[in-house]
């Protein structure tokens, strides 16, 4: 019973993350003019109509095999440049 109520709460989490990163992503997307947009291979329909990615990509995204790791001395770096 637990197991199932379990399954069920992380489809439903998995599903509204994925939708957040749609709209915040649509958004992020419309802010830029048609110029940049067809730079990065999209069009202003393909962004309106919600066409530009595949929602397991996204899911899949191995955000911890990127290398890209930064040490503590260089964000306090970056925090004094940006004060």
């Amino acid at each position: 019973m637990e197991n199932i109520f379990l399954a069920k709460l992380n489809n439903y989490i998995t599903s509204a993350f994925e939708k957040i990163a749609v709209i915040r992503t649509r958004q992020a997307l419309l802010t830029l003019d048609d110029r940049t947009l067809a730079d990065i291979g999209y069009t202003r329909q393909q962004v309106l109509n919600g066409d530009f990615f595949n929602a397991t990509d996204v899911v899949d995204f191995p955000a911890g095999k990127l290398g890209v790791e930064k040490s503590a001395q260089d964000n306090n770096a970056d925090e004094k440049e940006a004060a």
